[in-house]
């Protein structure tokens, strides 16, 4: 197992703050960190309160005919939450289902997964709201759409629900999620709820998580019959042996341990896979002296 490595509990050891966290964390920082701001300059402008800085610089999603100047809506709003609670729940969510996506497809795929779902959800909801003059906020577009990726990558996963406090699998509770926006959404009901921008980010995890669609961000991950996600095998060519002494290179495991936390094991080429190999036997082995 890939997990019982002495490499694979090391820490990437980048030197910048990109290298260092996860894909969620930033996230969630960068949440947390645009909402403090929002509160400290006014509020969000919803439901009553007066406008932000960032909400008069155009970052709430509204449902009007000056949004087709201010594409840049789509992205923003993602960051803006109504209250302390909109954004707790939120983050809970990104944190518990957006840490079981990065696991199986790396930063960079993670990050481009949970920009398209929001800005998917948000095009649903511009497009059902236009010339209402309703306003949208929070990541929960971008929520839906890793759920439902992490429900791909690991349906048979066991969620504990609090209401009723019952075992379920990650799939089906993803199922009857979606099925209960959908009702919301036909019935009109559920109030301050932007039930439609929820489904546009349930359709744009999956979207992302679909072979063809996949293809078009990287060409390389496709769909097996295991229902796993992962990488196609490489050429066949025959890995590196040990014909002649390794060389322990700390820097150089570093580098790929980067990689692999950026885009994923299934990513490292095959000389870099026997690196890995070679590196674990060395530690154990000093460690054995």
């Amino acid at each position: 197992m890939l997990s019982d490595r002495d490499y694979f509990n090391q820490r990437p050891s980048g030197n910048n703050f990109w290298q260092r966290h996860s894909a969620i964390f930033l996230l969630i920082l960068a949440n947390v960190v645009i909402h403090l701001l929002v509160m400290l300059t006014g509020g969000t402008g919803a439901y009553g309160r007066p406008p932000s800085l960032l909400v008069v610089c155009g970052a709430l999603l509204t449902g009007n005919s000056s949004f087709a100047w201010q594409l840049w809506r789509l992205v923003t709003y993602q960051f803006l939450h109504a209250d302390f609670w909109h954004l707790f729940f939120n983050m809970y969510g990104v944190w518990l289902f957006g840490g079981m996506v990065e696991q199986r497809l790396g930063k960079t795929k993670t990050l481009t997964l949970y920009f398209f779902s929001g800005i998917l959800g948000g095009i649903f909801f511009v497009l059902a709201n236009w010339n209402s003059g309703a306003s949208c906020v929070g990541a929960s577009g971008s929520l839906f759409g890793l759920m439902v990726a992490a429900a791909i990558a690991f349906p048979q996963a066991q969620m504990f629900l609090l209401f009723p406090p019952i075992p379920i699998k990650l799939w089906v509770m993803v199922v009857i999620y979606c099925a209960i926006e959908i009702l919301y959404s036909l019935s009109g009901a559920g109030g301050n709820v932007a039930h439609l921008a929820h489904l546009g980010g349930a359709l744009g995890g999956l979207l992302f998580m679909y072979r063809p669609f996949t293809q078009l961000f990287s060409g390389r991950m496709r769909w097996r019959s295991s229902n796993r996600w992962s990488a196609p095998p490489p050429p066949r060519t025959s890995p590196p042996r040990n014909s002649q002494p390794f060389a322990f290179s700390q820097e150089e495991l570093n580098r790929i341990l980067d990689k692999m936390s950026r885009q994923g094991y299934a990513q490292l080429t095959d000389n870099e896979k026997e690196y890995l190999r070679q590196s674990s036997e060395e530690l154990k082995r000093q460690r054995g002296r």
